[in-house]
């Protein structure tokens, strides 16, 4: 759901007792502070984010094998706000409870280096309509203000200008870095085997569900599809379609479905591919006329939708040419 930002930009085991102390900044001399630092550590989490924010957080499990508690908590730092991103950095500290302002200050960007992950720093743009402190961690905090570095200002430029190589992810990402990078450096080979628990999981899941749909297809027919409502998830707008563009998105595979099934029990091939493609380019169209708000998710909803109109024709063989029509 992220694609929408990038359009728009360019196109866009406890902590060990004897734990190290977050490393001090690098030597670079800070810029002002927007606006007095200090702040009680039960401060209200702020209504809007802010350049220099300082949150610290309850890190979460990684996996749903790991330990339901982390015992370990982290913080972030907001670098750049603009009207569509703001930019997290997630710092280095880790501690065995909230961190006050000044041991948070004191913490370097954390860099990332467990499993394909070559150093590069926790920093990334995320969706500002979708900001949410205390929906994306566990006993938030909000610490108050502090100073940004000039590196912290030129790395969140460099993302708000949707520069290529830059980051965009979702908020609670900047709870998996913190976890994952601690367990990387002082419980590796337990990570490593939830990982792999979980990829396991993940494939058995993917495996049934794909049995699922397979049977689902064998005996789809029209009536089905006419009583059910397609893209039931494309909820809220943003970051999905406009309201309109999706009921008539779903008026449009209806009609597909009425028009292919009035030409009776065995429609001919050449009269079903004619109504899909007629389809096809009325999503052209409208994904054109609306702004390309037709992305990842949605894409391969529409797809699905229109396979699954050819399999009620009894004409699979037409899917791979769906594909080759969109412009989207």
């Amino acid at each position: 759901m992220f694609d929408s930002i990038r359009k728009l930009l360019g196109k866009g085991a406890k902590p060990a007792q004897a734990e190290a102390q977050p490393q001090p900044q690098p030597q670079q001399q800070p810029s002002p502070a927007p606006a007095p630092a200090a702040g009680p550590q039960d401060s209200a989490i702020p209504a809007k984010p802010d350049v220099g924010q300082i949150y610290a957080f309850c890190t979460r499990p990684l996996y749903a094998f790991s330990a339901p508690e982390t015992g370990r908590y982290a913080a972030i730092k907001v670098l750049g706000v603009s009207d569509m991103i703001v930019v997290v950095a997630v710092l280095d500290g880790i501690w065995q409870s909230h961190p006050s302002l000044a041991q948070a200050e004191r913490a370097r960007l954390l860099t990332q280096h467990r499993f394909a992950h070559t150093g590069r720093a926790a920093v990334f743009g995320t969706d500002r309509k979708a900001w949410d402190i205390a929906g994306a961690f566990t006993a938030p905090r909000y610490l108050g203000l502090g100073a940004l570095t000039d590196d912290e200002r030129a790395r969140a430029a460099s993302i708000l200008r949707g520069e290529s190589g830059t980051s965009i992810a979702a908020l609670p990402f900047a709870n998996h870095a913190p976890e994952g990078e601690w367990r990387w450096a002082h419980d590796r080979e337990a990570l490593q085997q939830e990982a792999a628990l979980q990829s396991a999981e993940a494939v058995r899941q993917r495996a049934a569900q794909e049995a699922r749909y397979n049977d689902r297809l064998k005996g789809l027919t029209f009536e089905q599809l006419l009583s059910e409502t397609p893209f039931e998830n494309w909820s809220p707008s943003p970051p999905f379609p406009p309201e309109g563009f999706t009921a008539a998105a779903r008026a449009a595979l209806h009609a597909a479905c009425r028009d292919i099934q009035a030409l009776g029990d065995k429609p001919r091939k050449t009269e079903v591919r004619k109504v899909l493609k007629r389809t096809v380019e009325w999503f052209n169209a409208a994904d054109e006329a609306a702004g390309n708000v037709i992305e990842t998710e949605e894409r391969e909803d529409i797809m699905t939708a229109l396979e699954e109109i050819a399999h009620a024709a009894r004409h699979k063989a037409l899917v791979p040419e769906i594909d080759e029509w969109r412009d989207w």
